[in-house]
């Protein structure tokens, strides 16, 4: 009795520890690039990326819905200066009210070149509603002459509500060499 106890102690224990995070590669015609961890409960998929078909997008949401974030490869740059010209076109063009409320920093994201930068605007949403957003931007060097990208776009509530998780989520993009 006091074995079956201790066992169903044990496993109620285990059955309350958080998951570990799910690592994922980016490929690029079958090339894998990139590295990137999702964390706990963030449902993902692979995809046609819409505004460049010919790459996949690996994008999701929170568990709780309260963060969208994306990972690909940006089109037709080879440089984070040239990566940045087109998140600023971009999100103007998808985002009539976007704004950069923290313009481009140069940095490192273990050991690739990388530039950050966080964004505001408004979005309509599946249902027509508009949503306003805080994004964060990653762009970063793949170490192949491809940069990659990765956002994280969330309301004020999702921003604080899931920092953590955001947070390893860009620290945790690794290149593949």
């Amino acid at each position: 009795m006091k074995i079956s106890f201790l066992f169903i102690l044990v496993f109620g224990l285990l059955a309350v520890l958080p998951a570990t995070s799910q690592t994922v590669a980016y490929s690029l015609n079958n090339t894998p690039l990139f590295t990137v961890n999702m964390p706990d409960g963030w449902e993902f998929k692979s995809k046609p990326n819409p505004r460049n078909p010919a790459t996949k997008r690996i994008s999701g949401t929170a568990s709780n819905g309260l963060v969208w974030f994306g990972v690909w490869v940006v089109k037709d740059v080879k440089t984070v200066d040239e990566a940045y010209k087109y998140v600023q076109t971009t999100a103007r063009a998808l985002i009539t009210d976007a704004k950069e409320t923290k313009p481009g920093t140069p940095g490192q994201v273990n050991g690739m070149k990388a530039k950050f930068s966080e964004h505001t605007g408004t979005m309509k949403m599946q249902d027509g509603k508009p949503q306003f957003f805080n994004a964060q931007v990653v762009l970063f060097e793949t170490g192949s002459g491809k940069v990659g990208i990765a956002v994280c776009m969330a309301d004020t509530d999702g921003m604080k509500a899931e920092k953590t998780n955001i947070d390893a989520f860009f620290k945790s993009i690794r290149p593949i060499k």
